[in-house]
């Protein structure tokens, strides 16, 4: 349904106002001081949420914003078609990118080199995903899809240099943008049945065949690390802070998944996907979880560790969308939100750890609880979200993808997203006693260790707090955001949720039953820690709970490299099969080998033009004998 002019304006905002931070940025970029090109681009950026929030109540009442961004344009019409899936990505882009921004403002204004570009890139990449999930032009959305992976090139190698950082960002650039053809392919496939770039034209529904699904499943996997397409993250951990964050948590791998997401929006209306599609993204998403948190078990590095923890809890996510349902749906893209903001606070929590102690190995830190509360506090709050403690957005978000799966008899799936959890729990309580708890190095005593500034706190915090207030009150994300994004899929809602996620329709008692287990665990564990507090528990005080509660030497202590070298001796044989950059590697040796040998024929063939004539003339021969 198409809404009056002065609605429509909100839509064009975001990305109007993103761009316009870009162009001020690079014309002021000698007069501004860096801390005042932080806050331009953060006012850009709330400018952007804003007229996001604008729209929600809009959205909400079953309604679409459609423009048209050059009207005189009539042959390839550049448009924007914005329901419910859009609001969900462009909610976490500039909400979300808006919290980064204002963390980043602390966070560069020591930065010596490149501060113009690094917000300038920051603004673009926010804009592209804006972009990307409005538009109803696939031609539109593909030229947005590679202006994300271009700014991510850029951004992972923004310490260019660092060796590191430069290989890093070549490793994303090649292992995204390769695949990204195998979209644009699709792209054309489907103009060339339908004569429609648009999306919204029903015609475009009745040419989305399986090759032209795979394609686009191929593409999405790559930008949303999905196995075997994964191993590029890890390696985008050398660029600041804030890039990880964004990149992790709003922008770079939710493009692919809201590529999956926007795949059920193509069907013919009425039609199911075949149940082969649902399988196969079923499969890829069970697998993906498994190996993010098999990896993430051996890591001594922070940020590697949350990297990995990335392609873990994108499993959960692509698992859900592969459900098929309507409550499969929601529980995907309210984990999609809910990633976002605890995934985001922990990245920028490591960054403020990294950047006080200039370190992220876990095995040179211990003890920051003393010197940093604030990180800690915030920290606890969205390490317990991803592990889905009760009272977080993370427990909420568990819950509705476990019930999901049950409702639809996918037992197997609540297995292997349950002993993730376990997984999850783990590494995230290594991490957390590692980096803030025990005694601190001298090495950080004599660095006098402070707390990060104010400004990164804030950042951190909002996002924290956000965690617990969608963990408690989870139902008005489901009803305003959620909910028209799922109709806007194709589904029906028929769902009804109250304080702490409970189901308020027919199958509540499962679900209430289900709480107050989870509440009465909670209990029984409190009773027992208490218990064991009391003196003559039988534990004797230099008991180390990691070690079984036998006695540990005075100078002695269970550290990360301890984890580590535990999975890494238990899993070996995991990390040898579920590793395919050997064979990446193995492939590109083939590539540069064929390149050479094809620049030396090459050669050969302009030193004697004449033998490369008749050879030419007796290949067009044969060919056009044999037409």
């Amino acid at each position: 349904m198409r809404l009056e002019n002065s609605v429509n304006v909100f839509a064009i905002i975001p990305l109007a106002a993103l761009l316009f931070g870009v162009i001020i940025q690079l014309i002021f970029a000698r007069v501004l001081s860096r801390r005042a090109k932080g806050w331009l681009a953060l006012l850009c950026g709330l400018a952007g949420f804003a007229a996001v929030l604008a729209m929600i109540p809009t959205i909400a009442s079953g309604k679409v914003i459609e423009v048209t961004l050059i009207p005189w344009d009539t042959g390839l019409p550049l448009q924007y078609h914005i329901d419910g899936l859009s609001i969900v990505f462009a909610l976490m882009a500039t909400g979300i990118g808006s919290a980064i921004l204002l963390y980043s403002v602390d966070y560069m204004a020591h930065e010596l080199e490149g501060v113009t570009r690094f917000y300038a890139l920051m603004l673009t990449f926010i804009a592209g995903l804006v972009n990307l999930v409005c538009s109803s032009n696939l031609l539109l959305s593909y030229l947005s899809w590679e202006v994300i992976g271009l700014c991510s090139y850029f951004l992972v190698g923004f310490w260019y240099k660092q060796e590191a950082a430069v290989n890093g960002a070549r490793k994303v650039l090649i292992m995204t943008h390769i695949p990204g053809y195998a979209l644009l392919i699709a792209i054309l496939l489907l103009y060339s049945r339908s004569g429609t770039f648009l999306w919204t034209d029903p015609k475009l529904a009745a040419s989305f065949t399986t090759g032209v699904f795979l394609l686009m499943l191929f593409a999405a996997m790559a930008k949303s690390v999905m196995f075997p397409l994964h191993t590029w993250i890890p390696e985008a951990m050398n660029a600041p802070t804030p890039v990880s964050a964004l990149l992790h948590s709003a922008c770079y791998v939710k493009a692919g998944v809201y590529l999956v997401a926007r795949m059920y929006s193509l069907r013919t209306p009425g039609v199911q996907w075949p149940i082969a599609w649902n399988t196969l993204i079923l499969i890829i998403g069970c697998i993906t979880m498994l190996v993010g948190a098999f990896f993430a078990l051996k890591q001594t590095d922070l940020k590697r560790l949350l990297a990995y923890s990335t392609i873990s809890q994108l499993g959960y996510i692509i698992t859900g969308l592969g459900l098929g349902t309507s409550f499969g749906v929601a529980a995907g893209l309210f984990y999609c939100l809910s990633h976002g903001l605890f995934k985001g606070t922990l990245f920028l929590c490591a960054g403020s750890v990294q950047q006080a102690t200039g370190t992220r190995d876990m095995q040179k830190l211990g003890g920051l609880a003393k010197v940093m509360p604030h990180t800690a506090r915030i920290w606890i709050v969205v390490a317990a979200a991803i592990i889905g403690v009760p009272f977080t957005n993370g427990f909420v978000a568990k819950w509705f993808l476990y019930n999901a799966a049950l409702t639809s008899g996918k037992w197997l799936v609540v297995i292997v997203a349950w002993l993730v959890s376990t997984f999850t729990a783990f590494y995230m309580l290594k991490a957390t006693v590692s980096v803030f708890y025990g005694d601190i190095p001298d090495w950080l005593k004599e660095r006098k260790v402070k707390e990060a500034p104010s400004l990164m706190q804030i950042g951190m915090g909002i996002l924290a707090v956000l965690c617990l207030v969608f963990g408690l009150a989870p139902q008005f994300l489901m009803q305003w955001v959620v909910a028209p994004a799922v109709q806007a899929m194709g589904f029906k809602w028929d769902l009804s949720f109250t304080w702490l996620g409970i189901q308020t329709t027919s199958a509540s008692l499962s679900g209430a039953a289900g709480v107050a287990v989870v509440l009465l665990s909670m209990l029984l564990g409190w009773i027992v820690y208490r218990l064991m507090q009391k003196p003559g528990a039988g534990l004797s005080p230099s008991a180390n709970v990691f070690t079984g509660g036998d006695p540990l030497p005075a100078d002695d202590f269970v550290g990360a490299e301890d984890f580590a070298d535990i999975a890494e001796t238990s899993f070996q044989l995991v990390y040898t099969a579920a590793n395919p950059d050997p064979v990446y590697l193995l492939l590109w040796s083939w590539i540069k080998k064929l390149a050479a040998a094809t620049g030396r024929i090459l050669q050969l063939l302009e030193q004697h033009p004449f033998l490369s004539t008749a050879i030419l003339a007796v290949i067009i021969f044969i060919a056009v004998w044999l037409i």
